[in-house]
C-alpha cells in the first residue's frame, strides 16, 4: 500500500510543466538620449517535489479546492566569518505574495548554501568566486570581503540605502579590490571606479555603462549603446563602434585587447534585440578582428544571453537561457572556447528570483 508521500510523488512525476518564465528587461539609461536594455535570463519553475516548487493537485470532484503543498526550500545556514569554499552562484530568492523580502544567498562549490547578513542590495563575486562585493547598510558603504580569511575591505564611498533601491550595476576586477558602482533611475545616478587599495574613488562619465575593470592601474571598459549602434571605450583609447545595440559583453581578456559579445539582430517585435545563437569576438582598442562563430554544445532549445569572466586564454563564462520561455529549462552557466564555439557545462543556476555568476557582465 503506497503512503500518501508517494501518491504525492507518483502524481508529480506525471504533472505538466507550469511556466512561470519571466523574460525582464533590466533597466533603461534615459540621459542624453541613451538607452540602456539588458534581457535577463529566464527563470522557469519546474513543478515537483524538490527545490521549493509548488505541487498542484487538481481533484476532479467539486467544490473540494486544489491540494497545495510548498517543501520547505534549501536550509540557508548563516554565512561564518572566514572559511568558505569560492562562490558557484548567488541569488534572491523569489518573493511570493506576502512575503518578506529574502536577501541573499551564495551557493559555494562544495554545494553550501548561506545567508548573507546584510539586506537586498547588491551581491557580486570576483571570477575565482574567493571574494564578494555587498552593500552594507549600517555602514553605509560597499564591503569587499575574502572568504577564506574573512579579512573585510570597507569602500571609502559613503552611499545611502536609496542607491539600491532601482537599477545597479557593481562591477569587480578579478582580484575585487577595484570596482566600479553604477546607477540609474532614482534622485542620485552614481558612476564610480573605486579603488580599495589607494583608498580612492574617481567620479565617471555619465551615460558610460561599466563592461569590464582589471586590477591595479589595469584597463576600464565602458559602453554605450544608441538606437542602431554601440559603443566600446577601453579608457586611455578612442572608443570603438559596434554595429548593433547591445550591452552583453564578456569581460576583456587579459591580453587587454579581446572582447566578446553576444550575437543578436535587430527585430521589429518586442523584445526588439533577438539573440542569433553566436558570439563575437573583437579587438576592443581598434574595433577590427570582428570573428563570429556559432555556439555548440547547448540544447537545441538554449540560446547565449549573457558573458563574463574568462576561465582560460581562450574560454569565456557564458550563461544559456531556453529561447521560448515554454520550454521547461532554466538559465545555465557554460564555458565557452571563443575560437570554436564548444561550449562545455558549468552548473545550472537556480530557477527562481534574480542570481548572479562569479565574474559575469549584467
Amino acid at each position: 500500500m503506497n503512503t500518501l508521500r508517494e501518491d504525492l510523488q507518483d502524481l508529480a512525476d506525471h504533472a505538466p510543466y507550469v511556466d512561470l518564465a519571466d523574460v525582464a528587461i533590466r533597466g533603461a539609461r534615459r540621459r542624453n538620449r541613451v538607452v540602456r536594455l539588458s534581457l535577463a535570463a529566464a527563470a522557469v519553475v519546474v513543478v515537483g517535489i524538490a527545490g521549493g516548487s509548488v505541487i498542484r493537485l487538481q481533484q476532479e470532484v467539486r467544490p473540494t479546492p486544489p491540494v497545495v503543498l510548498t517543501p520547505p526550500e534549501t536550509k540557508a545556514l548563516p554565512l561564518p566569518g572566514k572559511g568558505v569554499a569560492p562562490v558557484e552562484q548567488a541569488y534572491r530568492p523569489f518573493c511570493r505574495g506576502g512575503c518578506k523580502e529574502s536577501g541573499w544567498r551564495i551557493v559555494t562549490r562544495r554545494g553550501e548554501t548561506f545567508q548573507m547578513p546584510e539586506g537586498p542590495g547588491p551581491v557580486e563575486a570576483t571570477a575565482d568566486g574567493r571574494r564578494i562585493a555587498y552593500y552594507s547598510a549600517k555602514d553605509r558603504a560597499i564591503m569587499v570581503r575574502d572568504l577564506a580569511s574573512g579579512q573585510i575591505w570597507k569602500a571609502p564611498l559613503k552611499q545611502p540605502k536609496q542607491d539600491f533601491a532601482v537599477e545597479y550595476t557593481l562591477r569587480m576586477s578579478p582580484n575585487g579590490l577595484r570596482f566600479i558602482v553604477s546607477g540609474w533611475g532614482g534622485r542620485r545616478a552614481p558612476n564610480m571606479l573605486v579603488d580599495l587599495e589607494k583608498g580612492e574613488v574617481e567620479q565617471l562619465d555619465s551615460g558610460w555603462w561599466p563592461v569590464s575593470v582589471a586590477d591595479g592601474d589595469g584597463p576600464v571598459v565602458l559602453a554605450k549603446a544608441s538606437d542602431k549602434t554601440t559603443q566600446v571605450w577601453v579608457r586611455g583609447h578612442k572608443p570603438v563602434m559596434v554595429p548593433t545595440f547591445t550591452y552583453d559583453f564578456s569581460a576583456l581578456n587579459p591580453d587587454g585587447r579581446r572582447l566578446v559579445r553576444v550575437g543578436q539582430w535587430l527585430g521589429r517585435g518586442e523584445p526588439r534585440v533577438q539573440r542569433d545563437g553566436t558570439i563575437v569576438t573583437f579587438d576592443a582598442i581598434t574595433g577590427g578582428m570582428q570573428a563570429r562563430v556559432p555556439v555548440t554544445g547547448l540544447p537545441g532549445n538554449m540560446l547565449p544571453a549573457k558573458l563574463g569572466g574568462w576561465l582560460t586564454a581562450d574560454e569565456v563564462t557564458l550563461i544559456a537561457v531556453a529561447e521560448s520561455p515554454g520550454s521547461g529549462a532554466s538559465a545555465v552557466a557554460y564555458a565557452v572556447n571563443v575560437l570554436s564555439g564548444q561550449a562545455r557545462k558549468l552548473f545550472p543556476l537556480h530557477a527562481e528570483g534574480q542570481y548572479a555568476v562569479p565574474g559575469m557582465v549584467h
